[in-house]
């Protein structure tokens, strides 16, 4: 019997082989003759360096950097050939600050865009970027800036761009910005740039913005895309995803003509993940949270998908679950464990997943093998 492993990482708590290899342990104990195929897997956000290091064989380069708020780190990038790989969490995450320390207005891309200058300095010509993870709404200003395009005020003034000073700027130079053959912006977010459903409305309050911090981020974003649409002729006003990541994939839709494309889409080509799902006779997937979120573009759904494709039995292992049994059902879930089934709290989850992931593994075995 051949069993698939393809889970996501439990944020905050395992990588995504971490997660899977503690499956296989599980399952190994009372079931020695099954193979078990560790397949890892990610949606575009924190942890798809990761799996796409192991996917395309190739190692992490490591690059000085910047933090979001200025300071020094090192953050990995991958590149083969002309084809560099990105994750916005390594330079520019939410998880590099302390939470007295968020604040919008003040955070950058500029360290992400530093790593990705050192790849084209590099060779690189292809980028990819995957989102997730951002504790900042510069629409990715900070990425362009270090790309070589230049921001000014109204009295021709140099900006280095920041959420807080958007509303500043009155004009985009991009005659010295950096010649690629194309990006491409890895999401699984549908948010427009501005308005209530767009980044600062959504996703500024949790990266430490009050209601009135919230109103200047969106004035700014709206200024930003007017100066964008001005200087290149691109729209990205109503883009779909445009709100991403603070606006990340609308500004360098605008600028660079970057392509937004889903992360698990991606992801699931690049790990050649279909012809995974043909050969296994089960399939266990997960990731940290199931939730309606799951239902869109998230790893548990596209995996689910190709099941119900080629007719493979699926069971979700997660650390918790707000999806009701309907839910459950439609998605071609055939068994959902929690860790939270097991843990006392949260914490006590979050810190003790891979025993609890074991004895899930166990659990599984006596009862669905």
């Amino acid at each position: 019997m051949r069993i698939l492993l393809a889970c996501d990482k439990f944020k905050g708590s395992l990588d995504s082989v971490g997660v899977n290899t503690a499956l296989a342990k599980g399952l190994h104990k009372t079931q020695a003759e099954i193979t078990t195929i560790i397949h890892p897997l990610a949606d575009g956000g924190d942890g798809t360096l990761a799996v796409l290091s192991q996917a395309i064989d190739i190692p992490f380069t490591q690059q000085p950097t910047i933090d979001p708020l200025g300071r020094v780190i090192i953050a990995p990038f991958l590149k083969d050939r002309q084809t560099a790989y990105f994750e916005l969490a390594a330079a520019s995450g939410i998880s590099l600050l302390k939470k007295q320390e968020r604040n919008p207005l003040r955070t950058t891309t500029l360290g992400t865009g530093r790593v990705m200058r050192a790849a084209v300095d590099r060779g690189a010509r292809d980028l990819v970027l995957g989102l997730g993870g951002s504790c900042t709404t510069d629409a990715g200003l900070g990425i362009a800036y270090e790309l070589g395009v230049r921001f000014f005020d109204k009295n021709k003034k140099s900006i280095i761009p920041s959420g807080g000073n958007l509303l500043e700027i009155a004009k985009i130079d991009t005659s010295q910005a950096v010649k690629i053959n194309s990006l491409k912006i890895l999401s699984d977010v549908s948010n427009p740039l501005y308005g209530r459903n767009g980044a600062a409305y959504v996703f500024g309050p949790q990266k430490g913005a009050t209601d009135k911090e919230v109103d200047l981020l969106d004035r700014g974003l709206r200024q930003v895309a007017e100066l964008i649409e001005k200087k290149t002729g691109r729209s990205i006003s109503e883009l779909t995803g445009g709100g991403a990541a603070g606006g990340i994939a609308a500004g360098l839709a605008g600028i660079f003509d970057a392509k937004i494309t889903n992360g698990f889409e991606f992801i699931k080509k690049q790990t050649n993940l279909a012809a995974a799902v043909m050969q296994a006779d089960w399939v266990i997937t997960g990731e940290g949270q199931l939730d309606k979120t799951s239902l869109d573009g998230k790893v548990v759904s596209g995996v689910a998908a190709l099941c119900k494709k080629y007719q493979k039995p699926l069971i979700a292992v997660v650390g918790g679950s707000k999806l009701s049994l309907l839910e459950k059902e439609t998605l071609g879930l055939h068994k959902v464990y929690t860790v939270l089934e097991k843990a006392d709290s949260v914490e006590n989850a979050i810190q003790d997943a891979e025993r609890y992931l074991e004895e899930i593994g166990v659990d599984i075995s006596c009862v669905n093998l």
